[in-house]
């Protein structure tokens, strides 16, 4: 029986020490998965963002002014909607509820299912962009720009033959004109459209502020699925790929003129496709405002979000609203709605930060954007 023991003891000892490193291994590294979990999601909210962010107390406390009831509850005001993998695009909305958001089936923000085919009398217009598409920052589902741009038109009565107006907005935070342009060639255009609204412009600034090609990178939502991916391989002994150099950031800011040429050539791809045989569907890109381009008396807390890449964004919106007004494609039209908010006063809160609006200011660009599509249509 000793002799057993003196056997099995090291034996033992050795099962039970590989046991509690396996444990300890696995237990670091879904800490490790979890902490970058927390990070992203932490600007699932509005009040994540507020309280992650960098921000003086006039930014933080006086940021409710921009909406028509302050009374809100940030913890409830989605802002980077939760994302999932998604065809060609990288990743896109995931389907649910997420706080005030609800995400269909289809990954686009409505509270109703899509309709294929869809019903008579419909004009399905679809809504493409980044996060102020998306709405990132509006107090409810009916106070995105999608929400309120559908409530104006069919207020309007302005098709003819009278039809009711549906709005699906498939847009999503960090998207530039690149996921767009897959998005409506790859998706949208299958989905019996009768108009395609972008607003759009502002990211691809944004990334090339960055340094960043909009032809060939990866958002937010990209890199967070990379590095759980890379994680998982990393805790199965596996080594995770290697960067990818030429889908990183350059050194130096894009030059205005690159970004004006990548979004043109976005623009004309995916008008093109619009266009096809028998598929004759027109494609109206507005150009979003946003703090540095706007000629709005600032209120001292939007001042203060403004940066050194002031003049950047200025030239930039200059070179694109220059090259959009160009695009070749009968079917693409261009309004300019940088300037949208130059006549406010400066005790008027329209911006939540650089890009971003209370429904006060999302307000104001569906009603913009509704009286150009009636206008076209008319």
């Amino acid at each position: 029986m000793k002799r057993l023991w003196f056997v099995l003891l090291p034996t033992l000892l050795l099962a039970s020490l590989v046991a509690v490193g396996f444990w300890a291994g696995t237990y670091v590294s879904a800490k490790r998965i979890a902490h970058i979990a927390d990070a992203y999601e932490s600007a699932e909210t509005l009040a994540g963002v507020l309280k992650a962010t960098p921000l003086s107390d006039r930014q933080r406390s006086e940021i409710f002014k921009a909406y028509s009831n302050p009374n809100i509850d940030p913890k409830r005001v989605s802002w980077a909607v939760p994302n999932q993998p998604t065809p060609f695009v990288g990743t896109a909305p995931k389907p649910g509820a997420h706080q005030n958001a609800t995400i269909n089936s289809w990954q686009m923000r409505s509270d109703k299912e899509l309709g294929v085919p869809k019903a008579p009398g419909a004009f399905r217009i679809f809504l493409t962009g980044g996060s102020t598409a998306y709405g990132s920052g509006a107090p409810s589902q009916d106070k995105t720009i999608g929400a309120l741009l559908e409530a104006a038109l069919n207020q309007t009565g302005a098709a003819h033959p009278p039809r009711k107006f549906e709005v699906f907005t498939f847009a999503n935070p960090a998207w530039s004109s690149t996921q767009e342009r897959i998005a409506i060639e790859n998706y949208l255009s299958d989905l019996e459209p009768d108009l395609i609204v972008s607003l759009s412009g502002n990211n691809d600034v944004f990334w090339g502020d960055a340094g960043r090609n909009i032809l060939w990178y990866s958002t937010f939502s990209d890199d967070y699925v990379n590095a759980l991916a890379d994680q998982a391989l990393a805790v199965a002994g596996r080594k995770p790929p290697t960067a990818l150099v030429h889908a990183a950031a350059a050194t130096g800011k894009v030059p205005a003129e690159v970004v004006a040429t990548r979004l043109v050539k976005n623009a004309t791809l995916g008008a093109t496709a619009l266009h096809l045989g028998a598929l004759k569907v027109n494609w109206l890109y507005f150009l979003q405002p946003n703090l540095a381009a706007t000629k709005k008396a600032l209120s001292p807390r939007e001042a203060e979000f403004l940066t050194p890449s002031r003049d950047y964004y200025r030239d930039a919106y200059a070179k694109i609203a220059q090259g959009l007004g160009q695009v070749p494609a009968k079917n693409f039209l261009f309004v300019n709605l940088s300037g949208l908010f130059d006549g406010r006063r400066q005790e008027e809160e329209i911006f939540l930060d650089q890009f971003h609006f209370g429904d006060i200011g999302n307000a104001v660009i569906a009603k913009a954007m509704a009286q150009e599509v009636v206008r076209r249509l008319r």
